[in-house]
């Protein structure tokens, strides 16, 4: 009898379970800590409580709690750690930490720690120094745009998001809303099933783009920087002329003539080129501007006769390269286009331009995926890259996606409401007839020398019913241009966005 109530008692007690925990009691700690407790036997729950209050609580093995130490004092702080087993018995432990977050050092020296280590590319350490400034400097826009910066460089794209916005609230400028663009921008390309997020995203990153290139605009202090920040926010017309009125120099003249020919103003451009030439301009490049403009005219073995002639003069460069890209495109060649482009790219001579270029090619061929690694590439050197997002738009219409291509053109618009290739995209997506009809005579409108604009209208006055004017329109496009246009009635969908896509299809060139 007395062997079985000593055996009672035995079984009665109950030995807490032993744990594991890191830090260790008594660590010092600093940033943002992952506490972690394990133990000798199988846990229902393990609750946190830090000072006395309630912050988290696992149920699975490992059981941790995650503490970001900035959001306690500096000096010793308890946590007590409060396990329950499957029996639901409880027991206590206490753990005592000293945080130590540097914090006496002050605000102005995290924020130029971070500013180092951001520029060289030490994102963590930029990060650590990024959240003291911030937690020391609460209402210091600078601060907060740096942590922005330090969350990008880490991939952690929604804080970046929280960070620059916080930033342009307190420091609107266009640095911080160009990282505020850069933000959401991330945020959208990692939508991969979320279409209305990514468009949203891009929305806003378009816009975040344009207040910042607004600023910029108002703070030029002299006509080059004006017309550069018009060119920017695709106000290309107002840019070339700003660069007029900076002076009549080789280099004014030639960046006008850049800009017509990012506009489809290629009679402008032209007579830009042969200003600059009087000046003594640079040869190769008013070569290439005149090549370009002759392939906007739909003279395409001008234009490639033209590049013939400057390669046979050994001169080489980036700027020729693009030139012969764009030909390629136009005359349907893409591989060319790659073989022209890839060794370049894979040197780091890239540009905003050359991956838009890149992502047509890739469509072209359809690989799609790669298309759209260098379109991603394309909006994040340039945000306001309206040709990526036109062409994006042509390459979606082009397997059917209308609401899609749709979608890609309002984004375009939004930064050139009057272009006309964008308009024509706009109008072979519109659903309602008379939209599509007004669209494509307003991109008629605005480049009435452009007869794939005609072929556009063509199909929506068909398509509407307006069956007279629309052969009296495919009819004027031919006329204009037999060489390209060799149809006798009005297109198909399929065939008026084949034309568009690439007789109208933009030269891209960088904006500088």
């Amino acid at each position: 009898m007395k062997a079985l109530v000593w055996i009672a008692l035995v079984s009665a007690i109950w030995y807490p379970p032993r744990l594991t925990i890191t830090p260790e009691a008594g660590s010092v700690v600093s940033d943002v800590v992952e506490v972690r407790v394990t133990s000798n036997e199988p846990l229902k729950r393990v609750e946190f409580l830090l000072d006395g209050n309630p912050v988290g609580s696992d149920t699975t093995t490992p059981y941790t709690w995650t503490w970001d130490t900035l959001s306690v004092a500096e000096g010793e702080h308890v946590l007590t750690l409060r396990v329950t087993d499957w029996n639901d018995r409880v027991a206590s432990t206490e753990v005592r930490y000293r945080v130590d977050n540097g914090l006496s050092r002050g605000g102005a020296f995290y924020l130029e720690q971070t500013r180092q280590h951001l520029s060289a590319g030490q994102w963590d350490e930029a990060l650590k120094a990024a959240r003291r400034a911030v937690h020391l400097l609460s209402n210091d826009g600078q601060a907060h745009h740096l942590l922005a910066q330090a969350w990008l460089g880490t991939a952690q794209w929604e804080k970046a998001v929280t960070s620059a916005e916080q930033a342009v609230r307190l420091l609107p400028s266009p640095e911080t809303y160009g990282t505020l663009a850069q933000a959401y921008l991330r945020v959208a390309f990692a939508q991969m099933v979320d279409p209305e997020k990514r468009f949203s995203s891009l929305r806003t990153a378009i816009e975040s783009a344009l207040r910042g290139g607004e600023l910029r605009l108002a703070q030029a202090k002299t006509p080059i920087e004006k017309a550069r920040a018009l060119a920017r926010l695709g106000r290309l017309e107002e840019a070339a002329t700003a660069y007029l009125q900076a002076g009549g120099t080789a280099e004014n003249f030639l960046a006008a003539a850049r800009c017509y020919l990012l506009a489809g103003r290629w009679q402008d451009a032209e007579r830009m080129c042969n200003l600059a030439e009087g000046r003594s301009a640079d040869k190769v490049v008013v070569g290439a501007y005149r090549a370009l403009a002759r392939s906007q005219r739909g003279k395409i073995s001008d234009a490639r006769a033209m590049l013939e002639r400057l390669e046979e003069t050994e001169a080489t460069g980036t700027l020729l390269a693009l030139a012969k890209a764009n030909v390629s495109l136009r005359e349907m060649k893409a591989s060319e286009t790659l073989r022209t482009l890839l060794p370049l790219h894979e040197q780091g001579q890239t540009s905003d331009a050359m991956e838009v270029l890149l992502a047509a090619a890739f469509a072209e061929t359809r690989e799609f995926p790669r298309a759209e690694d260098h379109f991603r590439e394309a909006l994040l050197r340039n945000p306001l890259s309206w040709q990526a997002l036109a062409q994006k738009g042509f390459e979606t219409l082009a397997v059917g996606s209308i609401t899609t291509a749709s979608r890609y053109f309002d984004l375009a618009a939004r930064i050139r409401p009057n272009d006309a290739w964008v308009l024509c995209g706009q109008s072979l997506c519109a659903g309602d007839k008379r939209r599509a009809v007004e669209l494509a005579q307003k991109a008629v409108k605005q480049a009435p020398t452009d007869p794939w604009t005609l072929v556009v209208l063509s199909y929506a006055q068909s398509r509407a019913g307006q069956i007279d004017e629309a052969l009296r329109t495919i009819e004027r496009a031919r006329n204009m241009d037999r060489e390209n246009i060799d149809i006798a009635s009005p297109p198909d969908a399929r065939r008026a966005g084949q034309i568009a896509r690439i007789l109208g299809r933009r030269v891209m060139l960088p904006l500088e």
